[in-house]
């Protein structure tokens, strides 16, 4: 009964409590934010491994899934118990550990000698290249000699700061170099924890998900629970089908460009196709992120190859847009381009190359809470939930709520909003 009667100012108490404390923690982490950034730091070394192989165990499943799937399609005299089920799955986890490292290791066996290979023609030549470029563009700055004056006034400013940086920061150089094999040496130490960890996940994957499960509906109501777990299947498929899909969809990219690449006679097929496969993981842009540097690494070789490599990536790019991803990822993510644009320009500038990667099925996650909560609570008011009524910025006539407060029907709903938008 006092609940009911102070029900008003209980809330706004409770609101004004919550406020301050934000504030103070936003004060405090402020004015310490350092130390939080090193600790958030050192957390993130720390939990490094952890994050390999979670993620090694997150593509692997599908992998897993398939072997337990084709082991079940054996015929055999004994029943499909739950304990050979078991078995199989223990089996296809090791075959599927084995096959990706064998894969991975082909891949670097013959990718990283060609590539060492191909820097190494790019250092020996680049001089030669130079001069061909120079005598390309030689026609243009006769007939543009101000630009002539700019590109070469910023050559000798460029050439003027890698000279300083060669003399004066020589130690910075050595120090860079040390860290970096330091830096292989820590990552070959996560990749290898990373690897044990996606081993214990994948075994022990239905009693991991049943904990969480049965922590989830020991906190919250039942009917919550429900929608969070229906939060985290959409988040899963989203996720599943975009990062392995994406992985797929840019293997067939990289070898269409490589086998393209070879047939034109492109110099340094592999490295140019690798870089492109590579950047294609990116949505919507990593194609041109990829493009770009490659036809200026043409260019300075043989400009007519430059543009018929950019005719190619063209025709590639087209093809893979309108016919190898939508056939492999399974279409658009349901957001619009300009949410695409912006996730990946936020998740860039926040996490980097990874950041790019995961920005635009978070922002498909996301979008779809807010949209699905938006529509729930246009039913509960009456109001329509189809796009096209909101077009405009015309006032909606309040008597419209309350005239389909009343009806539970989304039919009826649909059909008032139908008969308005009409007239």
């Amino acid at each position: 009964m006092f609940r009911d009667k102070y029900r008003t100012y209980i809330n706004w108490g409770v609101t004004v409590v919550l406020i301050l404390v934000a504030a103070l923690s936003y004060y405090f982490l402020i004015q310490r934010w350092k130390g939080f950034t090193d600790t958030m730091s050192l957390l993130r070394g720390v939990l490094t491994p952890v994050t390999i192989g979670l993620v090694i165990a997150y593509i692997l499943e599908s992998m897993v899934n398939t072997i337990v799937g084709i082991f079940m399609l054996v015929p055999t005299r004994k029943p499909a118990t739950l304990r050979r089920i078991r078995v199989f799955r223990v089996v296809a986890i090791i075959l599927s550990e084995i096959l990706s490292l064998a894969l991975v290791s082909a891949l670097l066996t013959i990718i990283i000698p060609q590539i060492i290979d191909s820097l190494r023609n790019i250092i020996t030549n680049y001089d030669q290249y130079v001069t061909r470029f120079e005598a390309w563009v030689q026609p243009m700055f006769e007939k543009y000699p101000t630009v002539k004056e700019y590109i070469f006034a910023q050559g000798d400013r460029l050439q003027d700061t890698i000279r300083k940086f060669l003399q004066t920061d020589l130690s910075r150089v050595v120090t860079f170099a040390a860290n970096s094999v330091k830096g292989v040496g820590v990552s070959v130490y996560n990749v290898v924890i990373g690897i044990i960890v996606s081993i214990y996940m994948l075994i022990n994957k239905e009693i991991l998900l049943a904990k969480g499960k049965k922590l989830t509906y020991a906190l919250f109501k039942v009917p919550r629970a429900n929608r969070l777990m229906e939060g985290l299947r959409h988040t899963d498929k989203v996720f599943r089908g975009f990062l392995v899909g994406k992985i797929l969809d840019s293997l067939i990219v990289g070898i269409l460009c490589f086998i393209g690449c070879t047939i034109f006679g492109m110099p340094y097929s592999l490295l140019i196709s690798i870089f492109v496969g590579l950047t294609n993981i990116i949505p919507s842009f990593g194609p041109i992120i990829g493009a770009i540097p490659s036809i200026i690494l043409i260019l300075m070789v043989d400009p007519m190859k430059a543009l018929i490599f950019a005719i190619f990536i063209l025709v590639l790019q087209q093809l893979d847009g309108n016919v190898i991803g939508p056939k492999i990822v399974g279409g658009s993510t349901g957001v619009s381009s300009i949410g695409v644009l912006i996730a990946i320009i936020v998740g860039g500038g926040l996490f980097g190359f990874v950041g790019m990667i995961l920005s635009v099925p978070v922002y498909s996650v996301i979008y779809t809470v807010v949209k699905n909560y938006a529509e729930k609570r246009l039913r509960k008011r009456g109001l329509p939930e189809d796009l096209t009524f909101y077009s405009d910025v015309n006032e909606i006539d309040p008597a419209m709520e309350r005239q389909n407060a009343q009806i539970p029907q989304r039919e009826g709903i649909d059909e008032t909003a139908s008969s308005l938008y009409n007239k």
